[in-house]
């Protein structure tokens, strides 16, 4: 089963001072926290907010972007597919007039790249299950704990 996902928030984790993409189920409760670069984190923050700051020259996502239009293809939706050693996993599918293609991407990308073609961000089930499973056995700084405590306070949000 996959849950269609929204995105609650970018934030910077204050504890561990890393950037998280916060996805939420649509139609539910089920949170995901995905930790993510820099870079990621600025792009998915400047489509979000909507701003209209145009870059001397186009970021690799408006590249990909660009290059997928032009070959006549488009995206279809993101997923969140599993979690495998800590490190979460996603596919980009995309429909073209050839076939259609499943792209192994990481999660940002993915999604970012959702957002850019208003496609949906979809997470696995199993995501969320080892997400929890990988808070409760391996909880930096008790993570989970943190987690389950938090408030939007407690984050720098990037997109207001």
């Amino acid at each position: 089963m996959v849950y269609e996902a929204q995105i609650e928030g970018i934030f910077i984790d204050r504890q561990l001072e890393e950037p998280v993409v916060m996805l939420k189920q649509k139609d539910g409760d089920h949170r995901v926290p995905i930790w993510i670069q820099m870079g990621e984190m600025f792009s998915l923050a400047l489509h979000i907010s909507g701003d209209d700051y145009k870059p001397p020259r186009p970021f690799a996502h408006d590249l990909i972007r660009t290059v997928i239009k032009n070959l006549q293809a488009s995206v279809q939706h993101a997923l969140i597919t599993d979690i495998i050693d800590h490190v979460y996993r996603a596919q980009l599918h995309l429909t073209s007039p050839v076939t259609p293609l499943e792209l192994d991407a990481r999660p940002s990308d993915a999604i970012l790249m959702a957002l850019k073609f208003d496609a949906p961000i979809y997470i696995d089930e199993k995501v969320v299950q080892k997400s929890a499973e990988l808070s409760k056995k391996h909880p930096p700084g008790r993570l989970q704990q943190r987690l389950q405590k938090l408030h939007p306070e407690d984050f720098i949000n990037l997109v207001q």
